[in-house]
């Protein structure tokens, strides 16, 4: 395959007429593109590219240093045509013989010139934008003298980038370990478990004393505890009550310790379900809920349910959190923590954060794999919404579960969003792309009792088949005003919700 690139001389003065003349590409696809000649200063047939190898033409738009940054109106730019680079300047042209290092994050330019070399770490070779640093210096390229005008300046942390998961682990923050109590920081001098506590939390005829914007009522549903045979992801999709830490954190157990959830969770007949718990203190618990769900005044359930309003195991563990804390009275069930819903399941409250814009975008990537393999329970969150990713877009205020890709050629890792929307199951992949990955951060909660159930061989997130239904129930107007937006994926809200109190 050959590469088409206009940047080398070519002799166009014979072709010089009064009437305008086009150069015409017929494509493999059949589709044409078309350029003035008068345009064109350059055509060349070039090699196929390796990956990581620069090509084309950049404009400038930033350029940083420790102390400052100016912006530019993309005048400046380099173009690359294979072995050779041309800066473009308005103190003159210069022309440089380019070579890379064996990872492409390297770009030595020698000088035609002088012969002078200067060398540049490569921070971003995205499709839209070339970021190079030397020295403190970091100036940042755009595609087109538009793009580069327009931009905003994306961040980098000022280091270099570690390839090492300690010194990159090192660079965490945010621990709730406690040496007081094994369930972190949050659960320290928490009430203690009393016989009569333990005697309320196993009667299944007592409710949890909660109170939801528009859910005013208990009702009995039927219940189908695993409908994929084991949990799933997509098990867990939230509705009316905003929670998405502990959704989040639901379909992290699912997708990485299925067997866990099946082991802390004892069915007796079709409404009587116990789970096995911990304490403030770490103490184990037991809490027995029945089959009765959060619902509306018509009987539409709020809480958390799997495809086709289906409540499943993920429905029986918020009730059960519910029932929890309404002895403990450690968080209430809306706004709930990650690191505050983990230990009630594992009795490890142990956890730290990574915050937006630390680390570098493989850096992030090797801190996902890091905590797959050690299966840690994973949830992130962006601080900027409206960024595609894959098919759907970010949502700020809002906890997604961290999962790998099906599709590491092209992202960087998978997280899933707990509404569940669209045939990705909510699964918005992230793509090796700055201003992206600078708005992620993370939570990583350690696994606890749940550690040696971890599933082996971990991949991707390959979502079940399942059939959307009429009335199948979405996500409340309330949730998605909670989140920011008017509507998401297509949806503006489920109707079904429209009682809920303003």
């Amino acid at each position: 395959m050959k590469r088409l690139l206009f940047l080398t001389t070519i002799l166009l003065a014979a072709s010089s007429s009064a009437l305008a003349q086009r150069l015409q590409i017929t494509l493999k696809d059949k589709s044409v593109v078309s350029y003035d000649i008068a345009d064109i200063n350059v055509i060349d047939i070039m090699p196929e590219l390796q990956p990581g190898e620069l090509w084309g033409a950049w404009f400038l738009g930033f350029r940083s240093t420790t102390s400052s940054s100016t912006h530019y109106d993309g005048t400046e730019m380099l173009t690359f045509t294979g072995s050779r680079m041309t800066w473009y300047r308005a103190s003159g042209d210069e022309v440089y013989d380019i070579t890379y290092s064996d990872d492409f994050k390297t770009l030595n330019c020698t000088s035609q010139e002088t012969g002078n070399v200067e060398s540049y770490t490569i921070l971003a070779n995205e499709p839209d934008l070339l970021v190079l640093k030397r020295a403190s210096s970091i100036r940042y390229f755009y595609k087109s003298i538009e793009a580069a005008h327009n931009a905003t300046m994306v961040k980098f942390p000022n280091r270099n980038e570690y390839t090492d998961i300690n010194r990159i682990l090192n660079l965490r923050s945010g621990s709730s370990n406690s040496t007081v109590t094994p369930m972190g920081k949050h659960f320290e001098n928490r009430h203690k478990t009393t016989d009569a506590d333990r005697a309320w939390l196993a009667d299944p005829s007592n409710q949890p004393n909660v109170s939801i914007s528009g859910l005013t009522k208990w009702a009995g549903k039927a219940v189908t505890l695993y409908p994929y045979g084991d949990p799933q992801p997509a098990d867990i999709n939230q509705h009316a009550i905003g929670d998405c830490c502990l959704c989040a954190v639901l379909a992290s157990f699912a997708y990485n310790y299925p067997d866990y959830i099946k082991h802390i969770i004892t069915q007796e007949g079709s409404t009587r379900f116990t789970v096995a718990m911990y304490d403030p203190q770490g103490n184990p618990v037991s809490v027995t809920v029945d089959n009765k769900f959060l619902c509306d005044g018509n009987n539409n359930i709020g809480q958390l349910t799997g495809k086709n309003n289906v409540p499943t195991w993920g429905t029986v563990l918020e009730k059960a959190i519910m029932k929890w804390e309404t002895i403990y009275q450690c968080n209430g069930i809306e706004g709930i923590g990650t690191e505050h819903v983990a230990p009630l399941l594992t009795g490890s409250g142990n956890s730290f954060a990574i915050s937006p814009g630390t680390l570098f975008n493989n850096e992030m990537k090797a801190v996902l794999e890091w905590a797959m393999q050690n299966g840690m329970i994973g949830v992130g969150g962006f601080n900027k919404g409206d960024l595609l990713c894959g098919t759907l877009n970010t949502v700020t205020g809002h906890a997604f579960t961290l999962m790998y890709t099906t599709d590491p050629d092209n992202y960087l890792f998978s997280m899933r969003n707990p509404w569940g929307i669209t045939s990705v199951d909510g699964v918005l992949e992230i793509p090796d792309y700055r201003y992206i990955v600078q708005t992620i951060d993370f939570r990583l909660v350690y696994p606890g009792a749940a550690k040696e159930f971890l599933k082996q061989n971990q991949t991707g997130y390959v979502v079940p088949r399942f059939a959307p239904k009429q009335g199948d129930l979405g996500v409340s107007k309330r949730l998605l005003r909670m989140a920011g937006v008017n509507s998401y994926a297509g949806e503006t809200g489920d109707d079904a919700y429209s009682d809920e109190e303003e």
